[in-house]
């Protein structure tokens, strides 16, 4: 057996265990011959070198170069069912399309994001909507594995990333709510580990900043981001004693929990308050009312990620290790100046 890991060999495991290599070859090929102990001490080596045999040496895997990896961080049900998803995955198959590639999806809990590349299934991976506090991904790219990330990191890291301007994304929702009178902006936000959370948090306090509009903590709710979420904390913020005249959400498809909660407690949409959405996906002009939103190029996020893993996977140079799209604002009919509220004075 040939097999390698990220620079670990059967021989590095043979002369770490004090064995053969043919020993540690019976080992790993679950094959009789070696006793107990010495199969366990091989074993534990392994582990430790991060060795995974490489499925392309024994002939199950085809040609590795064709296979792009792409790994979600999230439950398949979750993925499947938010639209942003999709969008992404879109233009990473069309840019696949273009180069004749495959696209292999993981939807990965607690493994190590390496595995498709040292396994031999892919030639690099794209993780999706990444989370920056996640170890994996540091481990990954000291381990030399191809990777690109979608959105990356809010500050600077070497591992290249791709995105939309999510900073001006949420100063451009808040100030045109602003621009319409609104002074009383709550934000249903996604999880603080997310940089979509971070920077989107950072442009709505910068155009409440720039409008002389106060930062109330109780008017910021953080979730997974998902439907069910923005649904909770839009019936959290219509709860209060002072309700908020305008939110921002973090995504369309949360916002879709937002605008179900507000009919369901008996608030006119956007004639009792305003909802704006972050991402324009294709739902998004269909909702009732259709949706004001914050337009990410998403599927040309997807396209871009999927063009610099194959540069990196060819050894190419690219003129940008951290690709930023512009955004912009779609106003649509969720959106009005606060007139009309049930609790207006």
């Amino acid at each position: 057996m040939d097999g390698r890991g990220m620079g670990a060999t059967i021989k590095d495991i043979a002369r770490e265990a004090g064995v053969s290599i043919a020993s540690v070859s019976r080992v790993m090929n679950s094959k009789e011959g070696v006793n107990q102990e010495t199969r366990k001490r091989i074993l534990q080596i392994a582990k430790n070198l991060n060795y995974y045999p490489n499925l392309r040496a024994r002939g199950l895997v085809a040609k590795r170069q064709d296979v792009l990896g792409i790994i979600i961080p999230r439950t398949s049900e979750f993925a499947f069912s938010n639209p942003f998803y999709a969008e992404i995955l879109k233009g990473i198959g069309k840019k696949a399309r273009e180069s004749g590639q495959y696209l292999l999806i993981s939807f990965q809990g607690e493994e190590g994001y390496a595995r498709m590349y040292q396994h031999g299934l892919a030639a690099g991976i794209i993780v999706v909507a990444n989370r920056i506090d996640d170890p994996r991904l540091e481990e990954v790219w000291k381990m030399k594995v191809p990777i690109v990330l979608i959105p990356g990191f809010p500050w600077k890291q070497q591992i290249p990333s791709v995105d939309g301007d999510s900073v001006e994304g949420g100063f451009k929702a808040v100030s045109y709510l602003a621009d319409l009178g609104h002074r009383q902006i709550a934000f249903l936000n996604g999880p603080s580990n997310s940089k979509y959370s971070i920077e989107r948090l950072a442009g709505y306090r910068k155009a409440l900043n720039k409008n002389y509009l106060p930062f109330r903590k109780e008017w910021i709710y953080e979730f997974d981001a998902g439907q069910e979420g923005g649904y909770e904390g839009m019936r959290k913020f219509l709860s209060m004693p002072e309700v908020p005249t305008a939110v921002l959400v973090i995504n369309d498809f949360s916002a879709m929990g937002a605008l179900r909660a507000a009919k369901e407690m008996g608030y006119r949409v956007p004639q009792d308050i305003s909802i704006i959405g972050y991402g324009d996906v294709p739902f998004a002009s269909m909702t009732d009312p259709p949706l004001t939103t914050i337009r990410a190029p998403y599927q040309e996020m997807g396209y871009e990620a999927a063009d610099m893993l194959g540069k990196l996977i060819s050894g190419k140079r690219f003129s940008k290790k951290h690709m930023v799209f512009p955004v912009e604002l779609v106003v649509r009919k969720s959106t009005a100046p606060p007139h009309g509220r049930k609790d207006a004075v």
